[in-house]
């Protein structure tokens, strides 16, 4: 879809530079095939779960980068990581290239299945948080960043801090975030409270088309309120990301938000290449800054250096005590969130002074 008219007459090329690039970085004991014109499957014999993550990323990062200059832009290869086990006792799965990719697709199947259903069993056990964001030079809390609370592994049976196999888990609980999300604006209308809210989601979940079709059926369901109010936030996002693949993202939500946070590292410097994408601010996660280092301060007056004169605001999430909040502000950051600035309420949408 990316290449367009070009991909017939370029395919075969595509494919050769790919089997070229797979071939170097598998080992003797690994196997490869192409299963159609937009899918290479690989079998890893003796590599550990790790070693084959690792392999086959690195495999996507650099096809990648040579089809970059293709005129298709960056991130176009994604890569789905699978455990299964080989059906010893139905060899035919595995001898023709329609029945292998059947195999795998049932494995995937059955682990998004699995993830889900992990996440459903544990749903009760939520409960959504909205914590207030300070408007640090207007000393005013108008703005909410919403979350879900997870207990921990033991409650839940599986640990929501570790990514899933499949993303499922990330992407079921962004869809409950979401509709949780909207029932709040949805009550905070009714008070005629009038605070913004920001909604975290991960940048895997509305990268890969199964689960952003889900993501977007839940976004179509939003009040129309949030089309004013509603602010996402997109985890996960690499420094890199290519702008044109933003853009092609975004443009699906667009309609249903007020605007994008584009949630980076601290070594992030290319803010001003990111226009007419309807992001409103660049976000920095605080989780790990709790009692900031020397090291830390120099960070973040680096970030907002280096992104200075942009017309985007600096957003500080995460500041889970005073001293954090305080390195933020001193940078001069334009909102603030955490335990740090305030404790979480069990609803959004009342604006008051700090």
């Amino acid at each position: 879809e990316r290449f367009g008219d070009q991909w017939h007459g370029i395919k075969d090329k595509v494919h050769l530079l790919t089997e070229g690039i797979i071939k170097k970085h598998i080992t003797a004991d690994d196997v490869y095939c192409l299963v159609n014109e937009e899918r290479f499957i690989v079998l890893f014999g003796k590599a550990t779960k790790d070693q084959a993550n690792r392999t086959a990323h690195a495999i996507g990062r650099e096809v990648n980068a040579r089809l970059s200059g293709a005129g298709a832009g960056g991130d176009l290869v994604s890569v789905r990581p699978m455990v299964f086990e080989v059906p010893r006792d139905d060899p035919v799965a595995l001898k023709s290239p329609a029945a292998l990719e059947e195999t795998v697709e049932e494995a995937q199947r059955r682990a998004q299945a699995a993830e889900v259903a992990k996440v459903e069993a544990a749903k009760e056990k939520m409960r959504m948080r909205f914590w207030p964001v300070a408007n640090v030079r207007k000393r005013l809390v108008s703005c909410y960043h919403a979350e879900l609370h997870i207990p921990d592994a033991a409650e839940l049976g599986f640990d929501p801090d570790e990514p899933s196999d499949t993303g499922a888990v990330e992407a079921t609980i962004d869809g409950m975030v979401m509709q949780r999300a909207g029932a709040a604006l949805v009550e905070a209308a009714e008070r005629k409270w009038r605070a913004l809210l920001v909604v975290p989601v991960h940048y895997d979940t509305l990268a890969a088309k199964g689960y952003r079709t889900q993501y977007l059926e839940i976004c179509r369901l939003l009040p129309r309120i949030a089309e004013k109010r509603l602010f996402l936030m997109v985890r996960g996002l690499s420094d890199d990301v290519p702008q044109g693949r933003l853009h092609t993202l975004f443009s699906y939500l667009a309609p249903y938000v007020a605007g994008f946070i584009g949630d980076f590292s601290l070594a992030f410097k290319r803010a001003e290449k990111l226009g007419g994408l309807k992001m409103v601010a660049i976000g920095i996660d605080g989780h790990a800054m709790a009692n900031p280092t020397p090291a830390d301060i120099t960070a973040l007056k680096g970030f907002m250096q280096a992104n200075k004169g942009i017309r985007m605001r600096r957003y500080f999430y995460g500041a889970a005590t005073f001293e954090a909040a305080t390195a933020a502000r001193r940078a001069q950051f334009d909102y603030v969130q955490g335990a740090g600035v305030a404790p979480a309420m069990p609803v959004a949408g009342k604006v008051f002074s700090v």
